[in-house]
């Protein structure tokens, strides 16, 4: 298959439902009590919002991505502006502090879906965080071996208890994390300040994989997580230079994480916020997810069920930028064209390297190892493929959906948990105009 096949396929795919990504609206249907979806319609009602179930995070995320009820974990949010091809854990970097191997990410919302919480790959949207309360330097699971150092976020299943560390409810790290939903970077480029210029292609992971080892370790040490994972000496070592100590300070919440000298200053909010985040205990001590049926795979989300109930999408909060139909039809064609180069870029690359391994493969034992292995990677590519162009598309008919949308509140203001209700804040401004007229 030809680049050009390639891009013409995903194209093919984005186009599928272009008449409900850019015609009707959706409306909510608020009479059961319980807001649904209910279609689409010519106009907006009042959408639910998530605020009472994960609290500050809904206005302090909403400026950077958008919210949807999954019915398998509740609210879980997306980034927005980021390229389509995006995953977690890749823009940044891994630096050593007292909390062991802690990730310092270049994206503005990463203080709050790095540290808290949990990524799920979700077959309908593809990644998307689930908020908990519980502070880490990171939250992954670690492949080592062969040459290369491998992560990928840990899912809802996967919990931590303070006091007691990791609690798995007996999903296997190294078995049941798909190989795609890890990052793999040569061993020598893991200190590297850009992680995402080193990054193998994700539809190698399937042979990488094979010649790795799971060495996931968190414990709970003085009060603090600490992911220890990679050893440090093995990096050093490596890498021929020291790994740098680095400490951990306070940061604004409106800032970056940055790194300065011997100090990456990183925002955590404070106790009183992180009470107004009701989802118990899910994000941190692990969901249960139920049995997959034979040939699927454990802990799956339910999500690509055919009976599945409609996604509720919430509505931005007033900070949040709010473009016209026009606009997001033009961005979303923009990303839908980026998208289609990068996958037939990846494909290219794979095959020039595909073709460098047989040349290096004398034996006709060897080649014949060697083309297995490249027809399992051509495979997972277009399974990639496949996956990206339709996700991508679920998540733009979303993202307009919650630009679009009206809520019944507007955002709590900075410092505090509780939202504004325009009605009541009317009844009162009225309230107050007569008692200045007296």
């Amino acid at each position: 298959m030809k680049p050009i096949s390639t891009a013409a396929m995903v194209l093919t795919l984005l186009a599928v439902s272009s008449c409900t990504a850019y015609g009707q609206a959706p409306v909510y249907d608020t009479s059961s009590g319980s807001p649904q979806y209910n279609g689409y319609d010519r106009g907006y009602n009042v959408a639910p919002t998530p605020r009472d179930e994960v609290g500050f995070f809904y206005d302090d995320l909403s400026p950077y991505g958008d919210w949807v009820r999954t019915p398998d974990y509740g609210w879980a949010w997306f980034p927005r502006d980021v390229s389509p091809y995006w995953r977690p854990y890749t823009d940044g970097r891994w630096v050593n502090t007292a909390y062991g191997w802690t990730w310092v990410s270049r994206e503005p919302y990463g203080w709050a879906t790095y540290h808290y919480g949990r990524w799920t790959q979700y077959p309908h949207f593809g990644w998307l965080w689930i908020p908990g309360t519980i502070w880490g330097p990171a939250w992954v699971s670690w492949q080592y071996g062969g040459g290369y150092v491998g992560w990928a976020p840990l899912p809802p299943s996967v919990g931590f208890e303070i006091n007691v560390g990791i609690r798995l409810g007996g999903f296997t790290l190294s078995s049941s994390i798909r190989p795609d939903a890890y990052c793999f970077v040569p061993e020598r480029s893991f200190l590297q300040p850009r992680l995402s210029r080193h990054l193998i292609s994700a539809a190698r992971n399937v042979t990488i994989i094979h010649h790795t080892t799971n060495i996931t370790n968190y414990t709970y040490i003085d009060n603090r997580v600490v992911n220890r994972g990679i050893d440090l000496r093995r990096i050093e070592q490596v890498t021929g230079r020291r790994v740098q100590p680095f400490r951990v300070t306070e940061g604004r919440a409106d800032v970056r994480t940055v790194v300065t000298g011997n100090q990456v200053r990183m925002y955590r909010p404070g106790r009183q916020q992180l009470d107004s985040v009701r989802i118990g205990p899910r994000a941190n001590a692990g969901l249960r997810v139920e049995a997959a049926p034979a040939g699927g795979q454990q802990g799956q989300p339910r999500g690509d069920r055919r009976d599945a109930p409609a996604f509720q999408v919430a509505p931005r909060v007033d900070r949040a930028p709010h473009p016209d139909a026009r606009q997001i039809e033009q961005r979303n064609r923009r990303e839908q064209q980026q998208l289609a180069q990068y996958l037939a870029k990846q494909r290219q690359k794979l095959e020039k390297l595909h073709q460098q391994e047989l040349v290096k493969a004398r034996a006709q034992a060897d080649r014949n190892l060697v083309e297995r292995r490249h027809r399992a990677e051509l495979e997972a590519m277009q399974q990639e493929q496949r996956n990206a162009a339709q996700q991508l598309q679920a998540r733009q008919q979303t993202a307009r959906r919650a630009a679009l949308a009206k809520s019944a509140v507007r955002p709590a203001p900075r410092g505090t948990n509780k939202a504004v209700d325009p009605k009541q804040e009317k009844k009162k401004g009225k309230k107050q105009s007569r008692h200045q007229k007296r």
